[in-house]
């Protein structure tokens, strides 16, 4: 019995190898019939796919390999429309702010404050208004240097020449870099002004002769200074330094509003120059 069941598998298994052998020229003479449907499915498959890898989710493991990317236009601009939408973002919240100020200050022009009967309440009452509005003002700004700040991160990320070397590119980031300054400069953050003033001043030549960038850029250096100094939050040789870059912006801005000949600059000049030899005759008793 049991050499009948091998007998019987041997002979179905011979005839099955037979009729597979028997129907490859067949399928060989049908096949170019399925070639319209393969092609179907292979132009159904992502972009991202080259023929068998599945390569949409894949992610470089090397840092190196993951950094070509960014060297990409599309990437660099991809980061640029992101640094739009910031800087936007940021502008808006400014815009709504000066709008519910010129609200505010008309309602408190128009109220009738008939319940003061003292002049000290009616000081009292400006003086709150004004504390309101500087809150209102102080928060906004607050705010909207959180989107200043991403926008800057965001074009520090641009690596592709030609997106950075675009006039519009750079005028973007001229106007981004400026209020990105006035509001910290605002909410009296002065120190990360600093090296986006540098920045700034460096990127063009019309940058390098705004009077506005060495304005701030002497008050914030004025400002390093004095923190040194009075807090000793640094060494001498830090609050010398912070004098000096002071003294020469303070310098340039005179010049660029007035001009060198003028009484001005020479006014400031003498400031300068009485400031620096005070300061050497304090290092001679040391």
């Amino acid at each position: 019995m049991r050499r009948a069941i091998i007998s019987i598998r041997l002979i179905a298994g011979t005839a099955l190898l037979a009729f597979m052998a028997a129907l490859m020229p067949v399928y060989a003479q049908e096949a170019p019939k399925k070639a319209p449907a393969e092609d179907k499915k292979e132009s159904a498959q992502p972009v991202e796919d080259i023929g068998g890898w599945r390569i949409k989710d894949f992610k470089p493991y090397i840092q190196a390999m993951r950094d070509l990317q960014k060297l990409s236009r599309e990437y660099a601009e991809n980061l640029l429309k992101v640094a739009v939408d910031e800087y936007s973002t940021g502008l808006d919240i400014l815009e709504d702010m000066e709008n519910e100020v010129a609200k505010i200050a008309v309602a408190n022009k128009d109220k009738k404050n008939l319940n003061e009967r003292w002049y000290w309440q009616e000081i009292d009452r400006r003086n709150q208004e004004a504390r309101q509005i500087a809150k209102i003002r102080y928060d906004a700004k607050m705010k909207s240097v959180t989107y200043f700040t991403r926008a800057i991160n965001k074009l520090d990320e641009v690596q592709f020449t030609e997106v950075r070397k675009d006039p519009k590119f750079v005028t973007f980031q001229s106007r981004l870099y400026q209020v990105y300054v006035s509001c910290q400069y605002d909410v009296q953050n002065l120190k990360p002004c600093i090296p986006i003033l540098e920045r700034y001043i460096a990127l063009t030549d019309a940058n390098s002769k705004d009077v506005w960038a060495y304005r701030y850029l002497s008050s914030c250096y004025g400002f390093m200074e004095n923190m040194v100094g009075k807090f000793r939050l640094g060494s001498e040789e830090e609050m010398l330094k912070y004098k000096q870059l002071k003294n020469r912006n303070m310098l340039k801005a005179t010049e660029i509003q007035y001009g060198i000949e003028s009484p001005e600059y020479k006014h400031i000049q003498e400031i300068v120059e009485i400031n620096e030899k005070k300061t050497e005759r304090l290092n001679d008793f040391k």
